[in-house]
C-alpha cells in the first residue's frame, strides 16, 4: 500500500494565455495542483487569498505593469521562504538587478520551460524538505 503524496500547489504567472494553459497542463500532468494568474497584480491578489496554500511560484519576467522580479520582491516581503522560478524570453541570470531581494531560486529561458521546469521544481522542493 503506497502512501499518497501531499498535494503541491504551484502558482503559475504569465500574461500570455497560451503559455498559461501549456504551463498548467504540464504541471498538472506532473501531479501538481496549479493556480494560474494572468499577471503580477492578479498573482498578488491570489496570494493574498490563498498564499498559505502555495508551495512554489513560477513567473514570467516580462509582463505589463510589474515584472517577474518585482513580483518576486513583493512575494519575498510576504513569504520569504517561498521558492520562485523566474522564466524569461531573454537571457537572464541569477545576477540580474533586484534578484538579491527575492527568493528566486532558479532562472529558466522560456524555450527551456517545458524541458527543465518539472525537474527544477522537484529539485527545489527536495531542498526545502
Amino acid at each position: 500500500m503506497s502512501i499518497p503524496l501531499p498535494s503541491i500547489k504551484v502558482l503559475f504567472v504569465d500574461d500570455e494565455p497560451a503559455l498559461q494553459a501549456l504551463g498548467e497542463d504540464l504541471l498538472v500532468e506532473e501531479g501538481y495542483e496549479v493556480v494560474c494568474a494572468a499577471g503580477a497584480r492578479e498573482a498578488l491578489d491570489l496570494f493574498a487569498q490563498h498564499g498559505q496554500q502555495v508551495d512554489l511560484v513560477v513567473t514570467d519576467e516580462s509582463m505589463p505593469g510589474m515584472t517577474g522580479i518585482e513580483l518576486a520582491q513583493q512575494l519575498f516581503k510576504l513569504a520569504p521562504q517561498l521558492p520562485i522560478i523566474l522564466c524569461s524570453g531573454y537571457l537572464l541570470t541569477m545576477a540580474e538587478e533586484g534578484i538579491a531581494a527575492t527568493n528566486i531560486k532558479a532562472v529558466l529561458a522560456k524555450t527551456d520551460i517545458f524541458f527543465k521546469l518539472p525537474a527544477t521544481i522537484a529539485s527545489l522542493l527536495a531542498q526545502d524538505r
